[in-house]
């Protein structure tokens, strides 16, 4: 039946007479450092985040839905090209840039008749200047309205009003597509900014590899807050299409660039630095109140766009097309082929010796995550006694106050086991069953009960890295000579 419901809509969207309203508009809504787990409709047990869940109850919700890479730019990168990272050369790093060789589906969108735009964090670095650069590949900027104020921490950008002015200059009624690229919940945060807006502390979880203390929880109530604001930039954001009258034939995409900015979360492929929300609502078209569990990754947005849009999906592009996910009647699991994806990582911030990175790939299904460390030796956070200037040292995590409350106790020997955790080096391969150990706490890979699906899933990830191109296989590391400073 959803494969009828799809062959339906394309019939309908390809009629000659009305091919170009038919074609949606999409309203891409993505956060900046945010885990899947936290917002009221994936059970967070205290946040407030009433726009988002009413979009989630009307539409659908995916639970298993992944970013390419945990750093924002290789993330972006992996999302506008639908490519992984290792296929990116300089792009799948964070400073990196994204050849003029790689096909942007934004571009692609307007080449093909869209009105293309975005606000807030679009694709970072900008590259102006690099003659091999596409430079904003998201299309024209849209910045110049900010608040009078806001709260510390939060970004002055009046995202509505930039989205509403984007609107008023597509005169000619164009289909559109538009970034709303919020900054939060980014660090730095407010100082305090969770009980200010009345988030209760005593009942903000705390993933078992943080510390449960009132630090960590004030911290994680902070970053609460900014998505609770973020809420609100929704609510927003929807009302600026109601008002225009454009909210019948708008696709809205809900998501994140990569997870939440604490220790064992971002820059890691464990859930927390990988694991994305994501939610779409389009009216009349998507079924509401389902929830797909079908492992997809964010690098299938843009082939589902421009399927969508009835723009060819170029063949460089290793992203599949979540049409029939979106389009189906039914929850639960849609396509039984889409059963894993893959992440990758390779460096974020210059925090070991001789700029090199933590070259990681991983392979996630529904029940299990396997992790192969390529260069096990080193430290996957960063090295304690390199300092970044204007930053911290163990780089790759974001400094913040649970931060602060690691490397305060790293003589504690109470304290060891969290520490390795989150800073410590790793073995060269990782397993957990994500069922029995949600955090991802007990590596199972020497565990003989698990040889059978360590070995599975070992060969399923190598079978996709050779299929993709992935450099490492043919034991190349071109991202050694992709320095930060250029």
């Amino acid at each position: 039946m959803k494969y009828l419901i799809f062959a339906m809509f394309l019939l309908v969207a390809c009629s000659p007479e009305d091919k170009k309203s038919s074609k949606p508009n999409i309203l891409l809504i993505i956060t900046d450092d945010q885990s899947w787990e936290h917002l009221g409709c994936y059970g967070d047990p205290v946040i407030r985040t009433p726009v988002i869940d009413k979009l989630a109850s009307e539409g659908v919700k995916f639970e298993n839905a992944y970013t390419a890479c945990p750093s924002c730019s290789p993330a972006r990168a992996a999302l506008l090209t639908g490519q992984d990272i290792y296929r990116l050369e300089e792009g799948g790093v964070l400073t990196g840039f994204i050849r003029d060789k790689f096909e942007v589906f934004p571009l692609l969108l307007e080449e093909n008749g869209y009105h293309v735009g975005y606000t807030g964090k679009g694709y970072w670095p900008l590259t102006s200047g690099i003659p091999e650069a596409i430079d904003e590949p998201f299309g024209k900027p849209y910045k110049s309205i900010l608040h009078d104020s806001v709260p510390h921490g939060v970004s002055r950008n009046y995202y509505a009003a930039n989205f509403e002015q984007f609107v008023e200059e597509n005169s000619g009624g164009k289909p559109f597509f538009f970034l709303a690229g919020l900054g939060e919940p980014h660090r730095p945060y407010g100082y305090g900014l969770g009980l200010e807006m009345g988030i209760d502390t005593s009942r903000v979880s705390i993933p078992s590899f943080l510390p449960d203390v009132s630090v960590t929880k004030v911290d994680m109530a902070d970053y609460l807050g900014e998505i609770e604001y973020c809420d609100q930039v929704v609510g927003e954001l929807l009302d600026v299409l109601d008002k225009k009258g454009l909210i019948e034939n708008t696709l809205i995409i809900f998501t994140s660039d990569n997870g939440m900015p604490f220790p064992r979360s971002k820059a890691t492929l464990y859930d927390h630095g990988v694991r994305m929300p994501l939610i779409a609502w389009w009216k009349n078209k998507i079924y509401g109140n389902r929830v797909v569990s079908d492992p997809v990754s964010l690098i299938d947005l843009g082939p589902t766009f421009l399927e969508l849009a009835l723009v060819d999906i170029p063949e460089q592009f290793t992203g599949r097309s979540m049409t029939t996910q979106l389009l189906a009647m039914e929850s639960g699991q849609i396509e039984a082929d889409r059963d894993f994806v893959v992440t990758a990582f390779e460096k974020h911030t210059h925090c070991r010796p001789n700029e090199l990175g933590y070259p990681r790939r991983a392979i996630h299904t529904t029940e299990w995550t396997y992790i192969v460390n390529h260069e096990p030796h080193r430290f996957p956070m960063g090295n304690l006694d390199i300092y970044i200037p204007n930053w911290d040292n163990l780089g790759e995590t974001d400094p913040g106050p649970t931060k602060t409350y690691f490397k305060q106790n790293i003589d504690n020997p109470d304290f060891q086991n969290l520490w390795n955790l989150s800073f410590g080096k790793v073995p060269e391969e990782e397993l957990y069953n994500k069922e029995e150990d949600p955090h991802m706490i007990s590596n199972l890979a020497n565990d003989p009960a698990s040889s059978l699906i360590l070995d599975e899933l070992r060969k399923k990830l190598n079978h996709y890295l050779s299929l993709t191109d992935d450099p490492r296989l043919r034991g190349l590391s071109p991202w050694d000579q992709y320095r930060l400073d250029k």
